[in-house]
């Protein structure tokens, strides 16, 4: 079976959009500097509407994780290690969205990731909304 036609869970994102500028917050969270950093900012900037934003990315010790709540809490454990001087950033984001991503296929018939009611509270503690993309085979 080929593993590019399966459905198949791909990663994770958190996507942040705020009123106010979110690099010092992508520096903490994702260190340049640091090589192997379980967290990475995949853009940081300002859109034409004039709202930043950043979007973050987890990886485990050998690359992505395997399931959503692996990399999922992984992002929690990097906004729970959060600075207090930046409380006040992450609590002005409008956008906490943590976006769970697969590709689709034709096999298997379907595919199950279990969200722990443990993560859900830690998201819901933290004002963290949840979507799931299914990307197309043909993108």
């Amino acid at each position: 079976m080929d593993f590019e036609k399966n459905t198949h869970y791909i990663n994770t994102d958190l996507l942040l959009s705020a009123p106010i500028e979110l690099t010092s917050l992508a520096r903490i969270m994702a260190p340049e500097h640091v090589q192997d950093a379980p967290i990475s900012c995949l853009s940081v900037g300002r859109s034409e509407t004039l709202e930043h934003y950043a979007n973050f990315e987890a990886f485990g010790p050998v690359g992505h994780y395997e399931t959503p709540e692996e990399s999922i809490n992984a992002l929690l454990d990097a906004i729970e290690k959060l600075p207090e001087s930046l409380r006040a950033v992450w609590q002005a984001c409008s956008r906490r969205t943590v976006d769970i991503g697969y590709r689709s296929g034709s096999a298997p018939a379907h595919v199950v990731s279990a969200i722990s009611v443990c993560t859900l509270a830690r998201m819901q503690a933290l004002g963290i909304d949840m979507a799931i993309t299914v990307y197309s085979m043909a993108d």
